[in-house]
C-alpha cells in the first residue's frame, strides 16, 4: 500500500504558513526562503534602530544614571540582537526537524498501513491550526497586553529610567519608551508565542500519533521502541531557550555590574529556569509516555513467557539428559541462543518509558545555560577561570 497522501513536506510544516507569514510575504518582508537576514535586518531597523535614534534624540542614550542609559540596557541588546534573531532563526532550526520527525512516522513503517487515514487527518489538523487567524489575533492581543503590563509597571516604579522619564510634577514616557512598548516589545512577544502556539501544533500531532497502533518494539536499538528520533527533534527548540537565557543572562548581569547583586542571588531562579526550560520544550514528548509504558509491560511479559518456556526446555534437554545421543553439547547453537534471550530480555528491561534520555535534558539545558557564560569574567577573574578549565580538560 503506497503512502499516506499527506506524508510530504509540502504539507506538513511548522515553520512557515499563517496570517502573519503571509502577511509578511504581501509586503515584501519574505522575498525568497527562508530569507532569515533579511527578516533580521528588517526586525532590527523597526525594533532596536528606532530605540537608539530617538534616545539620543531625547537625550536618554547615555543619562546620568545606568538605569537612565539606553545604551547601558544589556537586556535590549539580548532581546534584540540575540533573542530576536534566534526567534527567526528558529524557522530555519525548528522547522524542517519537526517535519522531518513527523515524516518519520511513515517513512518508517511506525504507522500501520489501516491507519494511513488517521495519519493523513492529523497533517490535516496541522495545516488547519497553522493557518488559522484566531490563534495568532488571540497572540497579538496577549502581546499587546504585555506592553501595557510593562507600561504599567514602569510607571509604578519610583526610578527614573530611559523608558519613563520623572518630574516633580509629571510622569510620562520617553519617545524611545513609547516606541518600546507600541512597537518593539509586542511585535517580539508576538514572534516569540507565535512559535509557542506551533509548539502547542507540534503537541496535538504527537499526541495523535501516539493514539494510533503503532508498530514499536520493546528491544528496538534506541531504547524508545523506536521513538528515540523525537528526542534529537525537540532538542532543537533549543534556539528559543538560548534567546530566553541571554535575556535573564543580560539583566543578572546589569544588576551585577550596576547594582552591585551577588550572583549566588542568581542560583534558585537560574534552576528553576533550567526546569522551566525543559518541561515546556521536552514536555510535549511526554504524551507517549502510556504507549511506552505499556510496550515495556507487555513486551517484558512476554519476554518472561518465552524465557521460561525456553529456558525449561534447555535444562531439560542438556541438564536432565534429554538431548539426542548423536547431538553433541560441543559447538551447539542452544547455548548461544540462551545468551541472545538473556540479552534481548536485558534489552527490554532497559527501554525507557519516555523518547528522550538524560543526555537529551542536559543538551537542552546547555542551550538555556550557555548565554549565563559571560556573567562568569564578572565575578570571577579571567585567569582563574581559564586555570579551571585547563584542570578539567588535564
Amino acid at each position: 500500500m503506497s503512502l499516506p497522501a499527506l506524508a510530504s513536506e509540502a504539507h506538513l510544516y511548522f515553520e512557515r504558513g499563517g496570517p502573519a507569514y503571509r502577511l509578511m510575504h504581501r509586503i515584501g518582508v519574505i522575498k525568497e526562503e527562508p530569507s532569515i537576514a533579511r527578516r533580521i535586518v528588517i526586525f532590527l531597523a523597526l525594533t532596536w534602530f528606532p530605540l537608539l535614534v530617538l534616545s539620543f534624540i531625547e537625550g536618554v542614550a547615555l543619562g546620568p544614571t545606568p538605569e537612565r542609559s539606553f545604551l547601558l540596557d544589556f537586556a535590549s541588546y539580548a532581546r534584540f540582537f540575540v533573542a530576536f534573531p534566534m526567534i527567526i532563526l528558529a524557522e530555519a532550526v525548528i522547522g524542517p526537524r519537526l517535519t522531518v520527525a513527523g515524516l518519520h512516522f511513515v517513512h518508517s513503517g511506525l504507522v500501520r498501513e489501516e491507519d494511513y487515514p488517521a495519519y493523513d487527518t492529523a497533517v490535516e489538523k496541522v495545516e488547519s491550526r497553522r493557518e488559522a487567524r484566531l490563534p495568532e489575533m488571540i497572540i497579538l492581543g496577549v502581546a499587546i497586553f504585555g506592553a501595557w503590563s510593562m507600561t504599567a509597571a514602569l510607571y509604578a516604579g519610583h526610578e527614573t529610567s530611559w523608558h519613563v522619564i520623572h518630574t516633580d510634577s509629571t510622569i510620562r514616557l520617553s519617545m524611545a519608551g513609547v516606541w518600546y512598548l507600541i512597537a518593539a516589545v509586542p511585535l517580539l512577544q508576538f514572534m516569540f508565542y507565535r512559535w509557542i502556539w506551533r509548539l502547542i501544533i507540534w503537541t496535538g500531532f504527537l499526541l495523535d500519533m501516539s493514539r494510533l497502533n503503532l508498530r514499536v518494539s520493546v528491544t528496538h536499538p534506541d531504547q524508545a521502541a523506536g521513538l528515540g528520533f523525537l528526542g534529537p527533534a525537540q532538542v532543537s527548540f533549543g534556539s528559543l531557550a538560548f534567546g530566553l537565557g541571554s535575556i535573564l543572562s543580560a539583566s543578572a548581569a546589569f544588576l551585577i555590574v550596576f547594582k552591585g547583586a551577588d550572583i549566588e542571588t542568581f542560583k534558585i531562579p537560574f534552576f528553576g529556569y533550567l526546569v522551566i526550560v525543559n518541561l515546556v520544550f521536552l514536555g510535549p514528548l511526554l504524551v507517549f509516555f502510556p504507549l511506552l509504558a505499556r510496550t515495556r509491560r507487555q513486551g517484558l511479559r512476554e519476554f518472561s513467557a518465552l524465557a521460561n518456556r525456553y529456558d525449561q526446555a534447555f535444562v531439560d534437554k542438556w541438564v536432565k539428559g534429554k538431548a539426542p545421543a548423536d547431538e553433541p553439547l560441543l559447538g551447539t547453537g542452544d547455548i548461544q541462543s540462551l545468551a541472545d534471550l538473556g540479552n534481548s530480555f536485558l534489552f527490554a528491561r532497559q527501554m525507557k518509558p519516555i523518547p528522550f534520555d538524560v543526555r537529551t535534558i542536559l543538551q537542552m539545558s546547555v542551550f538555556a545555560a550557555a548565554p549565563m557564560l559571560p556573567l562568569l569574567p564578572l565575578v570571577m577573574p579571567v585567569a582563574d577561570i581559564l586555570n579551571l578549565l585547563s584542570k578539567a580538560l588535564l
